[in-house]
C-alpha cells in the first residue's frame, strides 16, 4: 500500500548514509515525495532502521544542515524505500530536502570525478 503525499519526483542524487554507529554507506537517490524517497544502494538495510542521509565526505555521524534523517519502509534488489522521520505533507517540505540532498549533491562532485 503506498502511503506517500504527491507524487515521486525523479532524481539522481548520490549522497552517503549512516544507519547506527557500524552501518555507512553510499547510495543514490533516484526519486523523492513529500513523505520519502527511494535509494538505490547494494547495502542490506534492514526494515525499521534510521538512516541520514547527508553529502558525500561528510564527518561519520555528524549530522549536518544537508543531513535528512528517514526510515527504512521497504528492500528491493535495487535498494530502500525511505520514509522521511519528520513528516510534512506539502511542496514547501519536499523543496526543503531537495535543497538539502542538491546541496549534498554539489558537494560531492569533485570526489565522484
Amino acid at each position: 500500500m503506498e502511503h506517500r503525499w504527491g507524487r515521486r519526483q525523479a532524481t539522481n542524487l548520490p549522497v552517503q548514509f549512516f544507519a547506527g554507529p557500524a552501518t555507512i554507506g553510499i547510495g543514490r537517490v533516484v526519486n523523492i515525495s513529500a513523505t520519502g524517497a527511494f535509494m538505490e544502494t547494494s547495502l542490506p538495510l534492514r526494515p525499521h532502521c534510521i538512516v541520514t542521509l547527508g553529502p558525500i565526505g561528510a564527518p561519520v555521524g555528524e549530522r549536518t544542515s544537508n543531513s535528512v534523517a528517514a526510515s527504512v519502509v521497504r528492500q528491493n534488489a535495487l535498494g530502500v524505500g525511505l520514509e522521511w522521520c519528520e513528516s510534512e505533507p506539502g511542496s514547501k517540505n519536499l523543496e526543503n530536502r531537495l535543497t538539502a540532498l542538491g546541496s549534498a549533491l554539489h558537494e560531492a562532485a569533485p570526489l565522484l570525478r
